[in-house]
């Protein structure tokens, strides 16, 4: 629905319709005359007519009679007029409404935003007519379609059984007299079929005496009216049998889902923890792999110099022999600076196989041991961007843990206060590891963490390195592997100069861990 037409003679009321429901989007037109009107329906067509009955140059009711199909042409009549008989005629014709003018005009206003919302929204439910008047059928089919129903009729009870063989209809309208079978013999029918036993059934019968009604209901209808019926009467019912049944099924849906669920909850858990574990495994592996890239990089750092300096060695070797002055002493000389090249690149190796070796079980150990492999990995990579490694130690205190992901976490951390001293250009650059008993401290002076981001550091796949090839997982690992995998804490504060990290473990108590 988008070009509406009002046609209302009163400036005041035809303007604040406008207003209303050009703020819903609509595109409206105004007409304050039957002439004026007439000229709109010639040069635009409209969804929806507001229309008012009684008009300077005629009645409003005259133009329904020139609207060639209400159902692609909807009216709303709004009128101060409660004459019953016209009211019920022109319901006769397919309106959609008839709203009378009420002392607050803004409640009418709302009434028919209501209505378009439902003429919007609505699906197009379909509805079976069983009626043997011809009239009866084209008559329910004139007064529902315009209100976005879908209707079929059958004439017999025959033909009306294959269209419900065929078809899903959402309502039945109902006739009693049927040349082929009385409509309470069908009623019993339908109903003892189950796919139709909470389909609405509205009864339209020309008797209405208190047995009819009540076989009638007992038999399985949800509605009875009397012939001839009232058209908005009959109206209001469809359209509140309709909502009815559209909640229910919604209902028997919902329930339906739950009942699944309950069944099923032990196996969905049990997947949703199975897959939550698989992603975790999944960044674990991408947390290592960046972490073996930055690793590799360290090996080729520390291996650069001892490989020059072996270089050189194998080169006063050549030139000495050449000249003859290679003698046995200066032989074993340069020998032993070679072993001490070869026995520094080994023992490199040694760490950082060690460092991706994997462990089953947690064993105990402190943060002096761990720190001192960590400082292996790392001293050569800190010198060379001129970063002072400060160390202090107040006490120590064993705990329980995997080693090598400890020594992951803390490398990550002095990674990114490397990484943050030396892209902030930092003068004095430094980086402050404190032991005390369970707990380990690092602190940067490279200006701490922005505020906007702080909260957001240990998300995963967050990272402010994404220029620089940053998985953003490293904090996220580091925190899962402390506070998941080791039962730890760890935390983040800034401080004056910089960023001030806190690994924490449980301390280990021997007596409990020997009783268990």
């Amino acid at each position: 629905m988008k070009n509406i037409l009002v046609i209302e003679d009163s400036r005041v009321i035809n303007n604040i319709t406008k207003k209303e429901l050009t703020l819903l989007g609509f595109n409206v037109s105004q007409a304050f005359t039957l002439a004026e009107a007439k000229e709109f329906l010639h040069k635009i067509k409209y969804q929806l007519i507001i229309l008012d009955l009684h008009l300077p140059d005629g009645e409003g009711s005259e133009l329904i009679a020139h609207i060639q199909s209400l159902t692609k042409t909807k009216v709303i009549v709004l009128t101060s007029s409660q004459d019953a008989d016209l009211r019920e005629e022109l319901f006769q014709y397919g309106i959609l409404d008839y709203i009378l003018k009420d002392t607050n005009f803004l409640y009418s206003i709302s009434e028919i935003v209501k209505i378009i919302h439902t003429i919007n929204t609505k699906k197009k439910e379909k509805i079976l007519v069983i009626d043997d008047s011809r009239f009866i059928c084209k008559h329910i089919k004139t007064i529902l379609e315009p209100r976005n129903y879908q209707v079929q009729s059958a004439l017999k009870a025959k033909t009306a059984l294959a269209k419900l063989q065929k078809e899903e209809f959402n309502l039945i309208v109902l006739d009693m007299e049927l040349p082929d079978m009385h409509g309470l013999e069908l009623l019993k029918f339908i109903r003892k079929d189950s796919r139709f036993l909470s389909m609405p059934i509205i009864v339209l019968s020309g008797t209405s005496t208190p047995e009819i009604i009540r076989d009638v209901l007992k038999s399985g209808a949800n509605d009875f009216l009397k012939k001839p019926y009232v058209p908005e009467e009959f109206i209001l019912k469809v359209d509140l049998w309709i909502d009815y049944f559209k909640k229910e099924k919604e209902l028997a849906e919902a329930n339906l889902q739950l009942k699944f669920t309950n069944d099923n909850l032990e196996r969905l858990v049990y997947e949703e923890v199975e897959k939550n574990r698989k992603k975790d495994e999944m960044m674990f592996t991408q947390s290592r792999h960046a972490q073996m890239g930055e690793m590799i990089a360290m090996i080729a750092h520390q291996w650069r110099q001892p490989l020059n300096a072996m270089a050189t060695a194998a080169i006063v070797i050549e030139l000495k022999a050449q000249v003859g002055r290679l003698d046995e002493i200066e032989a074993k000389k340069i020998s032993e600076k070679l072993q001490n090249y070869i026995n520094y690149m080994s023992h490199t190796i040694d760490d950082f196989r060690n460092f991706f070796k994997p462990e089953k079980e947690k064993s105990i150990t402190d943060f002096e041991k761990i720190f001192q492999t960590v400082l292996g990995l790392v001293q050569h990579t800190l010198e060379q961007n001129h970063i002072q490694l400060i160390q202090k130690t107040n006490a120590t205190q064993d705990f329980l843990a995997y080693k090598n992901e400890l020594v992951q976490v803390i490398l990550n951390i002095i990674k990114n206060a490397q990484d943050a001293l030396v892209e902030n250009k930092i003068q004095n650059p430094n980086i402050t590891i404190e032991i005390d008993a369970n707990k380990l401290h690092i602190i940067d002076n490279a200006g701490g963490i922005p505020t906007h981001i702080k909260e957001k550091i240990f998300q995963p796949y967050f990272s402010t390195k994404t220029d620089k090839n940053g998985t953003g997982l490293g904090l996220y690992m580091s925190k899962m592997i402390i506070e998941e995998h080791s039962g730890g804490k760890l935390l983040v504060q800034n401080t004056k100069n910089g960023a001030h990290f806190t690994i924490e473990m449980p301390a280990y108590k021997k007596e409990e861990n020997d009783t268990n």
